[in-house]
């Protein structure tokens, strides 16, 4: 019996332990900083060159602290004091196997799987770091991202960070890799506060905007692997901006007749459903663009 009692009770232990751990991941969103730091080695091909401008622009907007906003499927997302930039910090856990897999003896067929998620996990960290830096090169202005940083160069700035739950972390800037974006309000706030004003024209540029960037994208080479307009993108100062820049994939075999017939297809599958349920008025004007544009 109280070898049954010592077994109840380590049962006990664990399962707190376990429930403390479940407990703090859903009120942090799992933030923490061993979550978005990483043990990436160099690479050449990761420095960016930062016009001065933005670089006067990114330390004045680094120079307040970030609260935590929401968590994406690649990073989780902090707002500036001023409510003007956005921050996002790479969720370093999910591209790395759990420790004890990395250790753990296995059998030569399970060992190869074992090496294919690896492999595939530093796949997507590439694919993911390489499509940041395609956003400031060649999208800087229809993304809004003024610094990405993805090595660990020296950048003399510790950053204030509060969590979901209020807590306050203290962030040295050149440990960790992260994207500093401006604050953009999202496509479905945008174009209902334009609906509840009754600016159909300007809803009707926004739209247009938004296709048109699709289309510069799409000329320039690029797909987008989740085109969602209305999730994906929003609008600074009337103009559309891509939120969502983890997804651009230059792939050759997506060329501009990829873009017409299947793309548009993916885009016009999102967009059509949301209008015509929030702002019909918007549905016939919306549908002859992508007419226009297919065409």
């Amino acid at each position: 019996m109280k070898t049954l009692s010592k077994f109840g009770l380590t049962l006990l232990v664990i399962a707190s332990l376990v429930g403390v751990e479940r407990l703090s991941h859903f009120l942090t969103d799992d933030f923490s900083y061993s979550n978005i730091t990483s043990n990436l080695r160099y690479h050449q091909e990761w420095d960016i060159a930062i016009d001065e401008r933005d670089w006067n622009e990114t330390q004045k907007a680094l120079d307040q602290s970030y609260t935590y906003l929401e968590s994406g499927s690649q990073s989780y997302v902090f707002i500036s004091e001023d409510k003007q930039y956005i921050l996002k910090f790479f969720k370093h856990k999910r591209w790395r196997l759990n420790p004890l897999i990395e250790v753990l003896p296995l059998p030569q067929p399970l060992d190869e799987k074992r090496k294919q998620w690896k492999q595939k996990k530093n796949e997507t960290v590439h694919s993911t770091f390489g499509s940041c830096l395609t956003s400031y090169r060649e999208f800087k202005e229809e993304t809004g991202v003024l610094f990405v940083h993805l090595n660990k160069a020296p950048l003399d700035q510790i950053i204030t960070l509060k969590d979901r739950i209020g807590f306050k972390h203290q962030i040295e800037l050149c440990d960790v890799e992260f994207v500093l974006q401006r604050k953009a309000i999202p496509t479905d706030q945008y174009l209902l506060s334009l609906k509840k004003e009754g600016k159909t024209e300007e809803a009707q540029k926004a739209l247009a905007s938004l296709l048109a960037f699709t289309v510069k994208r799409a000329e320039k080479g690029y797909s987008d692997k989740d085109p969602h307009l209305i999730r994906n993108f929003g609008f600074i100062d009337g103009k559309a901006v891509e939120i969502d820049i983890g997804g651009f994939h230059r792939d050759p075999k997506k060329d501009l007749e990829y873009f017409h017939t299947y793309e548009m297809k993916r885009i016009q599958k999102k967009l059509l459903p949301w209008l015509e349920k929030n702002y019909p008025e918007l549905t016939p004007f919306a549908q002859d663009e992508i007419g226009r544009v297919i065409n």
